[in-house]
């Protein structure tokens, strides 16, 4: 897991691997159609994996994004990777 701030907020950034490219493009549309609130993603080269970024506001006490996008991932054959 990779963390940016900026202008205050955090911003972490994940990478999910999958084993075939249909499961990838799955657990990206379903991304983009807010499948988890405020998640941005992308293809990364390849086509196996999908870049996940998601802020963490400065006040947030506890976040459940990473759980979201873990489970998701799973239920498509997906898991996390090193970025």
């Amino acid at each position: 897991m990779a963390r940016f701030e900026f202008g205050g907020a955090v911003d972490n950034q994940l990478v999910y691997a999958f084993t075939s490219s249909q499961d990838a493009d799955r657990f990206l549309n379903r991304l983009k159609r807010g499948a988890v609130a405020n998640a941005r993603a992308k293809r990364q080269a390849g086509g196996l994996c999908i870049a996940v970024q998601y802020p963490i506001p400065a006040d947030a006490t506890f976040d459940n994004t990473c759980q979201q996008l873990d489970d998701l991932a799973a239920s498509l054959g997906g898991h996390e990777q090193a970025p």
